[in-house]
C-alpha cells in the first residue's frame, strides 16, 4: 500500500498524510509535486513538504518522491506505473475537498483494467467549508480553478 498526496499552500494535506501514515495506513508516502511549477523547483517543494511529514512522525525512509509529474493526470499515471514497479496494489490520494471531483476521473481512468485500488481522501484545510464555500475567497478561487480544470481535463483526456 501507498499513500499519496498532493501538495499546495497549507499544511492540511501534509497533515492529513501523516496521520494516515503514523496509523499506520500505509507503510509508504509519495509526494508530487508542483501543479504549473517550474520544473526545476520541484525537488526543492518535495523536500520542504517532507521536513513537515518528518516532523509528525513519517519516517524518512518511508518517502518518495514524483519529480517528474507536472499535473494531477501525470500524477495518477506514474503513480500507477509506480504501483506496478513495486508491486503495491492499494493507494490512499488526500487532496483537498474541491479536488476530488477531477482526480475521480483521473485516478478511474488511470487505473483502469490495472487491478490496482485507489481511495480519495479528503484533507479538512482551514478554508474549507463544504456549505459555505463561496463565503471565503480561497474556497472561491480553488472551486473556479477546479471548474476550468475539469472541463479541460474532460476534453484532452
Amino acid at each position: 500500500m501507498i499513500l499519496h498526496f498532493q501538495l499546495r499552500q497549507n499544511r492540511a494535506r501534509s497533515l492529513t498524510g501523516a496521520r494516515l501514515y503514523t496509523q499506520g495506513y500505509a507503510p509508504n508516502v509519495l509526494l508530487t509535486g508542483l501543479d504549473d511549477g517550474e520544473k526545476e523547483a520541484v525537488p526543492f517543494y518535495l523536500h520542504w513538504r517532507s521536513q513537515v511529514l518528518m516532523a509528525y512522525g513519517v519516517a524518512e525512509s518511508a518517502l518518495l518522491f514524483d519529480l517528474v509529474s507536472l499535473n494531477s493526470y501525470q500524477e495518477a499515471q506514474n503513480t500507477a506505473d509506480l504501483m506496478a514497479q513495486k508491486g503495491w496494489k492499494k493507494v490512499l490520494v488526500v487532496s483537498d475537498p474541491p479536488h476530488m471531483r477531477r482526480l475521480e476521473s483521473v485516478w478511474k481512468q488511470a487505473f483502469a483494467g490495472s487491478g490496482r485500488e485507489f481511495r480519495l481522501i479528503s484533507a479538512q484545510p482551514y478554508w474549507w467549508q463544504a456549505n459555505r464555500w463561496w463565503s471565503n475567497e480561497i474556497s472561491v478561487k480553488f472551486v473556479v480553478n477546479e471548474v476550468i480544470k475539469l472541463g479541460y481535463y474532460q476534453l484532452k483526456y
